[in-house]
């Protein structure tokens, strides 16, 4: 699956490159108040907003290795054609989830886009859009994921 390879390391890429910005915002930020005594307002707040991106960035990818912490106890006691039962519905409503979260970020998004962020004077809309982008990765990482598994099981059979 070439494509979602590709996908992940664009989507990792990202994610670190937000995370330096983070690391590079919040370094200024500080070498400016000690050093020059003056603070730079837009980066603790462009800081934040690299951060938020990274993590539902970085959540998307950990739905591709299956990195998510899981609740999977009751399950792995199930017999085995009850908990493969139990993996279909947890994904419906996995999948179900992230669509709602998925679509109503990027309402929220789109009405973001009127407001503008106190310092660094960008529309929030930008920032609010990772809400709706990890989701929909997400998505497309669990549903490879689940055709992988269901793959996977037809070869056995």
């Amino acid at each position: 699956m070439k494509l979602f390879d590709l996908l992940e390391t664009l989507v990792r890429t990202v994610a670190g490159l937000c995370l330096f910005m983070v690391f590079a915002l919040v370094t200024a930020q500080v070498a400016s108040r000690f050093i020059f005594n003056y603070s730079l307002a837009a980066a603790s707040e462009l800081s934040i907003y690299a951060m938020i991106w990274s993590v539902f960035l970085g959540a998307a990818v950990a739905f591709r290795s299956n990195s998510h912490i899981a609740m999977d106890i009751l399950k792995n006691k199930l017999p085995l054609s009850v908990g493969k039962l139990a993996d279909i519905v947890i994904f419906v409503l996995l999948a179900g989830f992230l669509c709602l979260i998925a679509t109503e970020g990027y309402d929220l998004a789109l009405r973001a886009m009127r407001q503008s962020s106190p310092a660094a004077k960008i529309p929030v809309g930008y920032i609010t859009m990772a809400i709706p982008a990890g989701s929909i990765l997400a998505l497309i990482f669990l549903a490879e994921q689940q055709m992988r598994q269901f793959l996977k099981g037809k070869r056995h059979d």
